[in-house]
């Protein structure tokens, strides 16, 4: 490929990827967006590549996105591109790792002992993970949280932040804050590295000391709900995205994870009241 602005490795879990762009501006965001999965790696073997390529004014679907010789997309916008590119990433990591018990959870730390916030889709816990952020938590991720299953220690997942304008308005001055160049790559949702969210946000593995699964009600006060530790393992076991390439062994990783932590569920009526609720569990 010929003209690139960008070409860099990157490792999600066990996934290695190479991504690729002719796009200008490409460096600046792709680098901050993806820098967290950077690979130290020099080798060269035949990574999968995703290529995100502009053909330039005047094509009727101007932006082209390849995954090794297949075309995925031919679009208008180079923000489905890269909506696109995380999602199959993240799938892909998850597919492919024998370390990792993932559950579909935003996950923060503060002192070294992390909350892990599993939920559905829609149920808050990407505003919830990134209000936490910007509150002084350190970021693991927004939507994977990747236990070991050998410690049960939780480790990063640090893709970039998907944030719906409505989610956006609520974190103040966020969207002032981004780069103008993150507007190249955005269709309808922000892309948000942890950076963004506040500055060294990305936090280290650590052990989990609580479980608090989000719903966010309109107009319902916020409040706390202790879990049994069966309920809490059912929260655990009911969002995980491969507890059935682990088996018995992975439901055995959660049991240990209910068992050595205190779990809740939260109704969040704002996102200032939530963020106190979860930040006092944590200073207690």
């Amino acid at each position: 490929m010929s003209d690139l602005t960008f070409d860099a490795r990157f490792r999600a879990l066990s996934y290695d990827f190479r991504v690729c762009s002719n796009i200008p501006g490409a460096r600046q965001v792709l680098s901050r967006l993806l820098g967290s999965f950077r690979s130290r790696s020099n080798g060269r073997g035949a990574w999968p590549t995703y290529a995100l390529m502009d053909r330039g004014e005047g094509s009727e679907r101007r932006y082209v996105l390849h995954l090794d010789e297949s075309t995925v997309h031919e679009v208008v916008s180079a923000g489905s591109m890269l909506d696109w590119l995380v999602a199959d990433v993240s799938r892909r990591a998850i597919d492919t790792t024998d370390r990792f018990l993932t559950v579909h959870a935003g996950a923060v730390s503060m002192h070294g002992v992390a909350a892990v916030l599993p939920a559905p889709p829609d149920h808050g816990k990407t505003t919830l993970t990134a209000g936490l952020t910007r509150a002084g938590f350190s970021f693991l991720s927004d939507e994977v949280a990747a236990i070991d299953c050998e410690t049960g220690l939780v480790h990063p997942f640090p893709r970039p932040v998907l944030i719906d304008p409505p989610s956006m308005d609520v974190l103040s001055g966020l969207s002032e804050q981004l780069p103008p160049l993150y507007e190249t790559f955005r269709l309808r949702r922000y892309h948000v590295a942890p950076d963004d969210l506040r500055s060294g946000a990305l936090g280290e593995a650590c052990p989990i000391g609580f479980v608090v699964a989000p719903t966010y009600r309109d107009g319902a006060d916020t409040r706390l709900e202790p879990m049994t530790r069966a309920e809490t393992l059912m929260v655990l076991a009911e969002n995980s995205f491969n507890l059935d390439r682990f088996g018995g062994r992975g439901f055995d990783v959660l049991a240990r994870v209910a068992g050595g932590c205190r779990g809740y569920r939260l109704a969040i009526g704002d996102l200032t009241s939530a963020i106190g609720a979860v930040s006092d569990l944590l200073r207690t």
